[in-house]
């Protein structure tokens, strides 16, 4: 299996490309990298996180604690 996986990358390597091309990829690349990085932040915020509330109402106060 990692035979195939080296063919394929080696396959990918030695494939002539102009530098518009190349830049291409690069830019393509790079957007996804951000976006997933984006995606995993905005995920990180949807989840409700263990900390107290601390505004007003009922247990805004240190009585209410």
């Amino acid at each position: 299996m990692a035979n195939q996986y080296k063919q394929q990358i080696d396959g990918i390597m030695s494939r002539d490309v102009s530098r518009g091309d190349f830049l291409k990829y690069v830019g393509v690349a790079m957007l996804s990298l951000v976006g997933f990085v984006g995606f995993l932040k905005n995920l990180h915020e949807v989840v409700p996180s263990d900390k107290k509330n601390s505004g007003s109402g009922y247990g805004g106060s240190p009585y209410g604690h």
